[in-house]
């Protein structure tokens, strides 16, 4: 007898929990007709015209569509870099993954590029003393103003300078060397 109570109460629950389901999902449906049809009256669940039914596409074969006999132009995906960086004087090492930019100064903020290099022990380094850019297939050194200057091997920068492998970016009295530079594959 309890059997055939317990089978009866699943039941029941099993078709009430369907029924909402349903339900659930028709008002939603509703909903999302009345929403794509810009919200004009005539087309709500509340109204008495009948939603129209949508017209049908046909479907396409290959060779129907004529963007297929024309080879699209495939968008130019950015790559992500990797650097590798070691202070010369402590062994530190920090290494960056990056699109575009890697900011280098004293200040803790460095918002305003993608990731940043913070050289909190150095009193000659300006809040934002330079950058790390990619313009093309490159990777360059910038100074940004800096009061004491940007050094690449030795030699102050005037301008954007190509760095690679080896260099040695001197930002006040910090020596970084650049130990890798990866790029992602195609």
């Amino acid at each position: 007898m309890w059997y055939w109570i317990v089978m009866f109460v699943l039941a029941a629950g099993s078709i009430a929990m369907l029924s909402v389901s349903f339900i659930s999902i028709k008002k939603r449906n509703d909903r999302a007709v009345y929403a794509g049809s810009g919200g004009r009256r005539g087309y709500g669940p509340d109204d008495d015209e009948e939603i129209p039914d949508a017209p049908r596409r046909r479907r396409r074969r290959e060779g129907d569509d004529p963007r297929d006999q024309e080879e699209r132009p495939r968008r130019k995906k950015k790559r992500q870099w990797k650097i590798i960086l070691e202070d010369i004087d402590t062994w530190d090492k920090y290494t960056f993954t990056f699109y575009d930019t890697i900011g280098i100064g004293r200040g803790k903020d460095g918002s305003m590029y993608e990731k940043y290099l913070p050289v909190s022990g150095d009193g000659r380094v300006s809040k934002i003393h330079c950058v790390i850019i990619r313009r093309g297939d490159k990777l360059y050194l910038k100074d940004e103003g800096s009061r004491n200057g940007t050094y690449l091997n030795g030699e102050r920068l005037d301008g954007p300078a190509v760095i690679q492998r080896d260099d040695i970016i001197g930002v006040g009295e910090t020596r970084f060397e650049v130990q890798r530079i990866l790029r992602e594959s195609e």
